[in-house]
């Protein structure tokens, strides 16, 4: 299947094509410029490629968890260029794209949610399921998911390790933090036919919480604890 994946949930845009044949990818720290800097590599990766919109034949983005604003410049990019070129589009959970990156077995993924909470869930991905929904919570405090031998991926462990450890209590046999949501991964579950091809204007986020920000007398509470 021929397919453009974009994620701009985190601080990197990563952008992915397969032509067919081969993958061609952008994957860079860009910190806020996601709006800037996403249509114009688009261009690039086509260019590269050698084909235009309509010989694709969907459109992937990460629909979630992360940045409020990430997800939703991935979305309507995705929405936008679907459209135009009559696509359908397939949305990801950011969380899957990072579990997919890990060895075979159980991986706990967790990613930074800031306000010192962390995007949490659990899979097997021998059998690529996930345990349960994707939760969020404060690190000390999120729900540890049952049984032996778990990998831990994700950004989460390398600001929270110690409590997410703890959370586990011991049963961590290695971490990745380095692992985060990444174009080809979900051009890889794109391809397993698990998520369902929509119309663009069913296009749809995954947010998980709807307060995105401490208020300034939250944040000074945080600091004088």
């Amino acid at each position: 299947m021929k397919c453009l994946a974009i994620d701009t949930s985190t601080d990197f845009l990563s952008l992915a094509i397969h032509d067919g044949e081969r993958h061609h990818v952008f994957h860079e720290q860009v910190g806020q410029k996601h709006a800037e800097r996403t249509l114009p590599e688009i261009r690039r990766l086509l260019d590269t490629a050698g084909i235009g919109l309509d010989a694709l034949d969907a459109i992937v983005f990460g629909q979630g968890p992360g940045s409020f604003t990430g997800v939703r410049i991935a979305c309507g990019i995705a929405q936008g260029l679907a459209f135009a070129s009559d696509l359908p589009v397939i949305g990801i959970p950011t969380l899957d794209a990072v579990a997919v990156q890990a060895p075979p077995g159980r991986v706990w993924v967790c990613l930074d949610a800031r306000m010192q909470q962390v995007y949490a869930a659990s899979y097997d991905t021998r059998s690529w399921r996930r345990d349960a929904a994707i939760e969020v919570g404060a690190a000390a405090e999120i729900d540890a998911p049952a049984g032996e031998e778990w990998f831990g991926a994700g950004d989460g462990f390398a600001l929270y390790g110690e409590s997410l450890n703890l959370r586990l209590a011991g049963r961590l046999t290695a971490v990745d933090a380095t692992l985060r949501p990444h174009a080809l991964a979900l051009l890889q579950l794109a391809a397993t036919d698990r998520y369902p091809q929509r119309h663009p204007r069913d296009a749809e986020l995954l947010y998980i919480r709807n307060k995105v920000a401490l208020t300034s007398l939250e944040q000074q509470a945080r600091r004088q604890c």
